[in-house]
């Protein structure tokens, strides 16, 4: 793999946290805003361990193979939940396809994305990562059009209703639940060129200031029809038409779709160099290997819901404990 600057790692990170942000369910208020927050404060302390490991030296090829296996699998895991995620909110934004009788909706989505991914992912990290920085500005385009057309449509007084909203400790876990791209920030942490601390703190406050605007605003627009809506970040989306003449819903299908494949693309790409590091005869196939494992883990996983206890404790494992273990075998191997 080759080196990448700290500007398109976090680009790549923030595009799968806008994603899975985007793909929100369910209702939302300013303690949603305030257990994210929080969470995302925890998780950039949480993110200490692993910045050292890589400051020191550390590698993950010169971790036992438990390790790679272990986010191996978190990456499989976390992308089907953004497959999943992808096949949940196609049921109020429509994407249009042709119908095969044989073929069921969910796999034909899945197949398109799955190809797109193939393609945006082959040339390598280096060149994703240079298309994942003029996307990351497109969409910072998108959420300042989106900003800008949601003043006239805002009330206020949204922000201090809570009697429908989660409480602070479920907004707080919801929050970690939708932060699996954290499994990919390890992993890709390790082809940053430069300083790994800048890089963390650029990704940690990207993504801490794009969980509040894109939550307060969406809270303030769509915070009327949070009870017969279960995606309220994209129903404010589309409650806010910027321009007089033409619908926003053709742009804002685009953006998701890009923002789509590009997670997903993130997942596979960091899978693929894991398998690399397990299965050093494993040369061909990697990439559409992941994408197979991933859409199986997608319909393992439908079942369970989104939004899991489980999947924010394994975000912790991955962030901290991990990294910790990974930390002090090699401050001890130094010693």
């Amino acid at each position: 793999m080759n080196k990448i600057s700290y500007g398109q790692f976090a680009s790549l990170l923030l595009i799968t946290d806008a994603f899975a942000l985007l793909c929100l369910y369910g209702n939302i208020s300013v303690l949603t805003t305030a257990g994210f927050l929080t969470g995302i404060i925890i998780q950039t302390i949480m993110a200490i361990p692993v910045i050292k490991f890589y400051n020191s030296g550390g590698a993950l090829k010169n971790c036992r193979k438990v390790v790679c296996w272990f986010y191996l699998i978190y990456l499989l895991l976390w992308g089907g939940i953004l497959f999943s995620m992808l096949w949940n909110a196609a049921e109020i934004i429509y994407i249009p396809f042709e119908n095969i009788g044989f073929v069921s909706e969910k796999l034909l989505i899945s197949g398109l994305i799955a190809v797109s991914c193939l393609y945006v992912s082959s040339p390598g990290i280096k060149a994703m990562s240079r298309a994942g920085t003029i996307v990351a500005v497109l969409g910072v385009l998108c959420l300042l059009i989106f900003l800008v057309s949601a003043v006239p449509n805002a009330k206020f007084e949204y922000l201090t209703d809570l009697w429908n909203s989660n409480g602070f400790f479920d907004e707080f876990i919801r929050g970690f639940s939708i932060s699996g791209s954290l499994g990919s920030f390890v992993v890709l942490l390790e082809f940053v060129n430069g300083s790994k601390t800048k890089s963390s703190i650029m990704y940690f406050s990207g993504k801490a200031i794009l969980y509040t605007v894109v939550t307060i605003a969406a809270t303030s627009v769509a915070g009327g029809i949070m009870t017969i809506t279960n995606f309220p970040i994209v129903s404010a989306a589309e409650l806010s038409q910027p321009f007089s003449v033409q619908r926003i819903d053709s742009l804002f299908l685009m953006i998701f779709v890009i923002l789509a494949v590009f997670s997903i693309a993130v997942q596979v790409i960091a899978a693929s160099y894991l398998f690399r590091l397990i299965f050093t005869s494993f040369s061909i196939l990697r990439s559409t290997c992941s994408l197979v494992l991933m859409i199986g883990a997608a319909f393992a996983l439908s079942k369970v819901g989104i939004y899991h206890w489980a999947y924010a404790i394994a975000v912790m494992v991955a962030l901290l404990i991990v990294p910790t273990a990974m930390l002090i075998k090699k401050s001890r191997g130094r010693g």
